[in-house]
């Protein structure tokens, strides 16, 4: 090798080699956009691998079985028990936001609407147990809107519109 290719090889080698280890020096990897299937936050201290934050792609719910299901995105948080804390997806069929409790805050970060599910018991049961089942429940600046569905038995038929009424 002459000197002249010294002079090129030996510090395009050294950017090179700089370049792979300056992630693994900075603990980060800077980039303007990634392009991925799926994104997997883990904790490197788990033994289990378990992953606490998932974004990804996962088929959407259809209920019609003569459509091809879309493939939509998908948020997931889960704690480290393993209990999933939020699962936000959408669904393609019915166009809305599926998720299991929605909190409304303000500019100082305090929670001002809750919407969510509660379990509340269901019925007595003959030995004594009772049977729990969810509702779901409004919590408006920390107070419990305390509306209840009434039982179907003592509802009202909702009177039908005809055609042409505007609401």
């Amino acid at each position: 090798m002459s000197e002249r290719e010294r002079w090129i090889i030996y510090p395009l080698l050294f950017f090179a080699l700089g370049a792979a280890v300056r992630d693994k020096i900075l603990h980060r990897v800077d980039a303007k956009e990634i392009y991925c299937e799926s994104l997997k936050i883990i904790d490197q201290q788990d033994p289990t691998g378990r992953a606490f934050v998932e974004l990804g792609i996962q088929r959407a719910r259809s209920s019609d079985p003569t459509q091809l299901a879309d493939r939509v995105g998908l948020l997931r948080v889960v704690d480290s028990d393993g209990r999933e804390l939020c699962h936000l997806d959408h669904n393609a069929v019915l166009q809305r936001v599926i998720s299991r409790q929605l909190d409304i805050i303000d500019a100082d970060n305090q929670r001002r609407v809750v919407v969510m599910t509660e379990q509340v018991p269901d019925r007595l049961l003959p030995n004594g147990e009772t049977t729990m089942t969810s509702q779901g429940v409004i919590y408006l600046n920390n107070q419990n809107l305390g509306l209840r569905l009434a039982p179907p038995a003592s509802r009202k038929p909702v009177p039908k519109l005809p055609p042409n009424a505007s609401l």
